[in-house]
């Protein structure tokens, strides 16, 4: 049983969803942040919703994180190992809870969860059917030696913003130039948008999403 504190959507007047989507929020937001994008996108898909297993406290109250920072864009390696191991473990619980086939299930994080969505392709490489990585970046925390070096035919969507001032634009695309190298099938998509998924990724998303459906 995973244990990360988890939400779960399901379509409406669906018997089977079609797809199973495990969504990672960034940092500082919470598991609610990406709970209602099946809604949104108006898809026969499932999502699960994880909550971050390191709690923040600001201005306007709590919100959780995967892990802390090494230095600007380095994830600090503890809290890292930690996280990816309970995404994992999730993988593993979300599969056998809904009975979902390694294709039907799909990663797909937002900044900080995108990182986390990789860092979970490269883990448990024959579980998943594909990643969705919004706004972030490939995870290189000093002395991670993930469990597959090789990402051979997965399909990968990547997506950022040439405004993103949070996350720079050269991120996205180190991102997705690496993943190739790792043999995953990659789409990537820039946008006139800052650090937010705006409508027109949403559609590309929903797109992406619609073709693991039919795959």
């Amino acid at each position: 049983m995973s244990r990360l504190f988890t939400r779960v959507y399901e379509p409406p007047d669906v018997s089977q969803p079609a797809l199973t989507v495990i969504a990672v929020h960034g940092f500082g937001s919470n598991e609610e942040d990406l709970l209602g994008l099946g809604r949104e996108l108006a898809l026969p898909c499932r999502v699960v919703a994880p909550r971050g297993p390191i709690e923040l406290r600001h201005a306007f109250g709590a919100g959780y994180a995967w892990f802390e920072f090494a230095s600007l864009g380095e994830p600090e390696p503890r809290s890292f190992g930690h996280s990816v191991e309970l995404l994992a473990e999730l993988v593993d619980d979300v599969r056998s809870r809904f009975d979902v086939p390694a294709e039907r299930l799909i990663m797909l994080g937002f900044s900080q969860g995108a990182v986390m969505s990789i860092a979970t392709a490269l883990t448990v490489r024959d579980q998943i059917g594909g990643v969705a990585a919004l706004s972030g970046y490939f995870p290189r925390p000093a002395g991670w030696e993930p469990a597959h070096r090789r990402l051979d035919g997965l399909p990968v969507l990547v997506t950022h913003g040439t405004m993103d001032n949070v996350l720079p634009v050269q991120w996205g695309r180190a991102a997705a130039d690496t993943l190739r190298e790792l043999g995953a099938d990659v789409r990537y998509e820039e946008f006139a948008m800052a650090h937010h998924v705006s409508a027109e990724c949403a559609a590309v998303v929903r797109a992406w999403l619609q073709e693991r459906m039919s795959a």
